[in-house]
């Protein structure tokens, strides 16, 4: 695109896949493994992008109540505990990755391996900036705590905002970075 900046406006999956077995099953390893795809496609063209959709009220039988769609990444029929922020979420396991909130300078690869749960960013610094980049680390990946490789630099865990700080060397021109659960 020559340097425009791109947002992909709806992107997603339909959650009544196979006849919606899923929903009789409660096995929902084929549309984590659809949408996890589809946000993989996004991270390897290095594209931003928002999920489609949240629909408050979807329910098994009637969806999202519009034009037959299934496409919520919540369901009341898989809520089983209100108080839980992630119950009736579906495909979770793909949805809450880590990304690259702000990066000091061009990205140049994203990546997210859903098995190891292992994330990497790469990218070249730009001279002129000088706040660190910034990647979301959810603890719903990382329960347990991660650990973290650069190539070169420093950088801070920030908990409370499940945020790592990366402040690259200038040393260096291109960086990466590398978080794995512990």
């Amino acid at each position: 695109m020559g340097g425009v900046p791109v947002l992909i406006g709806e992107t997603g999956i339909a959650f009544d896949l196979n006849e919606k077995r899923a929903y009789r099953t409660g096995d929902f390893r084929n549309q984590v493994a659809a949408m996890d795809r589809t946000l993989c496609a996004m991270d390897d063209n290095l594209l931003s992008y928002t999920l489609w959709n949240y629909t408050a009220d979807n329910t098994n039988a009637r969806g999202d109540m519009w034009n037959d769609e299934d496409l919520s990444l919540f369901s009341r029929d898989q809520q089983t505990a209100p108080g839980d922020i992630h119950s009736g979420g579906r495909a979770l396991q793909a949805v809450v990755r880590p990304y690259a909130l702000a990066a000091a300078g061009e990205p140049l690869r994203m990546s997210f391996d859903i098995r190891r749960r292992i994330f990497e960013f790469t990218f070249h610094h730009d001279p002129q900036v000088t706040e660190p980049s910034l990647i979301f680390v959810p603890d719903y990946q990382y329960p347990n705590g991660y650990r973290v490789e650069v190539t070169d630099g420093s950088y801070e865990v920030r908990p409370n905002e499940q945020v790592l700080a990366y402040r690259h060397s200038p040393a260096r021109e291109v960086h990466t970075i590398r978080v794995r659960p512990r």
